[in-house]
């Protein structure tokens, strides 16, 4: 059974040397902070999952443009398509290897 987060402090754990990294990029200016460092991987990481879901980073790019320029997002996007492909892919990652 999933638990709600407690929105108001998150705790997460890296390795060290992902710690080093990121202290080192926050010392070089790259992050205000350590939290702006982090939330910045997770959002990238968010952005990648994302991407292998609807079958690369193309395929979510044009998604994310076709959203953005329509006046009503659900009138341009064909769910029924959309989500036949989704579900195809899903399968197909999900199948027993064969080989």
């Amino acid at each position: 059974m999933n638990r709600p987060v407690d929105q108001s402090q998150v705790t997460v754990r890296i390795s060290a040397e992902d710690a080093a990294d990121l202290q080192a990029r926050v010392d070089r200016g790259e992050f205000a902070s350590l939290d702006e460092g982090l939330a910045a991987e997770l959002a990238e990481l968010n952005y990648r999952r994302a991407a292998d879901i609807v079958g690369g980073s193309e395929k979510l790019e044009a998604l994310l443009d076709a959203l953005e320029q329509a006046d009503d997002p659900s009138t341009d996007v064909d769910a029924d398509d959309f989500f036949k492909g989704l579900r195809a892919g899903l399968k197909e990652r999900l199948a027993p290897s064969r080989g």
